[in-house]
């Protein structure tokens, strides 16, 4: 996990003081959202909450990547007031490091760091090792620069101009950029810059090429997701005008690819009216066959990776530390497979495997209930309690998170339970929300 810190800031706007969050090691293995941070300039950026306003505190750090062994200091010459202190400063970056390391991932190439006076060259190495050549990082640098100037357009005629004008440019990895830096802003609570990137998202849609082929695409997938059929699979397949158009559909709708969904596609190509139209659809075939096949080999290895990590849990000294290293594993995938494997040890009747895989999902769930604002920790643990008396002092204990935005959350929440029939579990819900929306009232009533 990052080791977050705080530091005294001084607002060159307002020059009032406050407390600011800084990272001085990130490891990308433990947080993988640290490298785009770094590509885009956000570690240690401050908020003044006087007047709001936003800089660098330009302060150093080291970034880790262990797989790809690499360890970088950004070290600005205004940090330290000699070579010695900056020395210092490097060697306690490394030793906090190290120190969070297992003895045998310590290797030789964390004690001779690479470092930076300037956050660009850094970026251009991290780059570097992705294989990312010189070329693509001044077309990176174009796109950024680009998405910048929309950002900071005058009026909306100027906005729309320049997306019209650049259309050549606005590609796939363009849209990626925006999703990252919608996610960045989202992750770091920059709600102002959150909207202008969900502006020029829309906009994009509206004018581009590429965001007219992406909207198509959605509609596409939300057409399949509203009616999910082989016939309608094959319907959407031979209209899409894209490979990455029939990529996303054929992933969606995996679990419809059987002998009937390909009897279907055979009758239509021996239907064709003409030649090209079947040599077309028999290569459509091919190509949902070649498709189908890639997904299956990855979500194979996939699964045997997930198998690996629950082993390496189950036979770890500290569990703890290895989850949290690998908190980004823990997905969807990974308790597949320790559900299927806690059925099978209950099956079997092996209590002392049901016990340590219990404690291993124990563990993950808390690790992940960390993660979540303190609003759906307080939501979740309400769902497990059963006692009204336990119920009145759990919400006490959180007298201020007890908000008429938590009453709007449990109000959508109960009603989705009862959408999906789960009737026992929406009546509790119905239960604690009487309570929730006791507590507010008497609060607005003070």
């Amino acid at each position: 996990m990052p080791q977050v810190l705080l530091a005294r800031a001084t607002c060159h706007n307002c020059q009032n003081q406050f407390q600011a969050p800084v990272e001085q090691a990130l490891d990308v293995r433990a947080d993988p959202s640290a490298k785009m941070r770094v590509l885009n300039g956000l570690v240690n950026m401050a908020v003044c909450p006087h007047c709001g306003m936003q800089g660098a505190l330009n302060l150093p750090f080291l970034y880790h990547d262990p797989d790809k062994e690499l360890a970088l200091v950004y070290m600005p010459m205004e940090a330290g007031r000699d070579d010695l202190e900056r020395q210092q400063t490097i060697g306690r970056l490394t030793s906090a490091v190290m120190d969070s390391l297992s003895p045998e991932e310590r290797k030789a190439y964390l004690l001779q760091p690479e470092v930076f006076l300037s956050l660009e060259r850094m970026t251009e190495k991290i780059l570097e090792a992705d294989g990312v050549t010189s070329e693509m990082i001044e077309e990176r640098k174009a796109r950024a620069e680009l998405m910048q100037r929309m950002l900071e357009a005058t009026s909306d005629e100027v906005l729309d101009a320049t997306i019209k004008e650049n259309d050549a440019v606005i590609d796939a990895d363009f849209f990626q950029m925006l999703a990252m830096n919608l996610e960045i802003a989202q992750s770091v609570g920059r709600g102002d810059s959150m909207q202008r990137l969900l502006v020029l998202h829309d906009r994009l849609l509206e004018l581009s090429s590429e965001g007219q082929r992406v909207k198509a695409r959605g509609d596409m997938l939300e057409a399949l997701r509203a009616e999910p059929t082989r016939e309608k699979l094959v319907d959407l397949l031979v209209q899409a005008p894209d490979e990455r158009t029939r990529e996303v559909l054929i992933a969606f709708g995996r679990p419809m690819l059987d002998y009937p969904f390909f009897q279907s596609l055979t009758a239509l190509i021996e239907s064709a009216p003409d030649q090209d139209e079947r040599e077309r659809l028999v290569a459509l075939r091919t190509e949902v066959l070649a498709v189908r096949d890639r997904i299956d080999e990855q979500t194979r290895a996939l699964y045997g990776e997930r198998s690996t990590l629950l082993r390496d849990l189950l036979l770890s000294d500290d569990p703890e530390t290895l989850a949290q290293r690998r908190f980004q594993e823990l997905d969807s995938a990974f308790f597949n497979v320790l559900r299927a494997s806690l059925e099978e040890a209950e099956s079997a009747g092996d209590a002392e495997t049901v016990k340590a895989l219990q404690a291993v999902w124990n563990l993950v769930l808390g690790l992940m209930e960390s993660t979540l604002p303190p609003e759906l920790q307080l939501f979740n643990r309400l769902m497990t309690v059963e006692d009204d008396e336990d119920v009145e002092e759990l919400l006490q204990q959180n007298r201020d998170l007890v908000t008429e935005q938590m009453v709007q959350f449990i109000e959508s929440a109960e009603a989705s339970m009862r959408e999906e029939g789960e009737a026992k579990a929406a009546e509790r819900l119905a239960l604690v929300l009487e309570k929730v929306k006791g507590m507010v009232a008497a609060k607005a009533a003070v």
